[in-house]
């Protein structure tokens, strides 16, 4: 089976083996235990220095959900499965995001099982299926159709870039044109599910059989029978008055040659001279 190439060698190497360390690095981590520090000997007062400004990162992919509004139920899922902190710390990421209208269209049952803290481990893997550890572009993906790494462990996102709009999975990319600092952000109608994903299925419909035509027989019908009243005068083989005939009949034979007429006259077979008639 044929899988049209996404994305360039370089991106293609790096998402093979960043999931792993994505992951790795995505689980919460204990705090340190304070230690206590010797008391400082204080300093001569010195004028301080002005400080160095350190610039912040702006617009990381958190805050570029943050900016748009949309992604209410996303960002709080998110931090309840604490990785807000590593997606907004990345150097090059991708999130596929459904909007709060996507989460609202989940069965009631679902959503609220997911944003459960008890489930927290099933929301973290539902939402690194959503995710690329690659900065993923638009024009990657259009005219193009495959599977990509994602940042959970062994699940592939088949990306479609063949339609008239880019798929992920069934999802449809609603918005593909935000970026943000440390990645690439694409706005999808629907929540993913690795348990669904296209990509694992297969990109071949398995064909039905196709149904064998119905057996013609090649027997002939059957003799038929008709018993009716007898005629008048109508004897039994023992001599006596039959009260009724039966009649069978045959099924009809198809002659071979019907409907055919012979082009010339067979000499040993001539047909017949019609007799000349004498006038009166």
């Amino acid at each position: 089976m044929l899988r049209t190439k996404l994305l360039t060698a370089v991106a293609a190497t790096a998402l093979l083996a960043a999931p792993a360390a994505f992951a790795q690095e995505a689980q919460p981590q204990p705090a340190p235990a304070p230690q206590e520090q010797p008391a400082a000997t204080p300093a001569p007062a010195q004028t301080p220095a002005p400080a160095a400004a350190t610039p912040a990162q702006a617009n990381n992919v958190i805050e570029a959900l943050r900016a748009k509004g949309q992604f209410t139920t996303l960002l709080t899922a998110l931090d309840q499965a604490q990785l807000t902190e590593t997606l907004a710390s990345r150097p090059a990421i991708t999130i596929f995001a459904p909007t709060d209208a996507a989460f609202a269209a989940l069965p009631e049952a679902e959503r609220t099982r997911l944003l459960d803290p008890a489930n927290a481990q099933e929301l973290r893997v539902r939402l690194l299926y959503h995710v690329i550890v690659a900065d993923v572009q638009p024009g990657m993906i259009e005219g193009a159709r495959g599977g990509v790494q994602t940042a959970a462990d062994n699940s592939q996102l088949l990306l479609d870039g063949t339609g008239e709009a880019i798929k992920a999975d069934s999802a449809t990319v609603t918005m593909a044109d935000v970026a943000p600092s440390n990645g690439s952000v694409f706005v999808i109608d629907k929540v993913l599910d690795p348990a669904t994903s296209e990509s694992a299925m297969g990109d071949e419909e398995a064909m039905a059989p196709a149904e064998a035509p119905a057996e013609t027989s090649t027997e002939a019908p059957a003799a038929t029978e008709t018993t009716a009243p007898a005629a008048p005068g109508a004897t039994a083989p023992n001599g006596e008055p039959a009260a009724t005939t039966t009649t069978v009949q045959s099924p009809p034979v198809a002659n071979p040659t019907d409907g055919q007429v012979d082009s010339q006259e067979d000499p040993a077979n001539p047909a017949p001279t019609p007799a000349p008639t004498t006038p009166n």
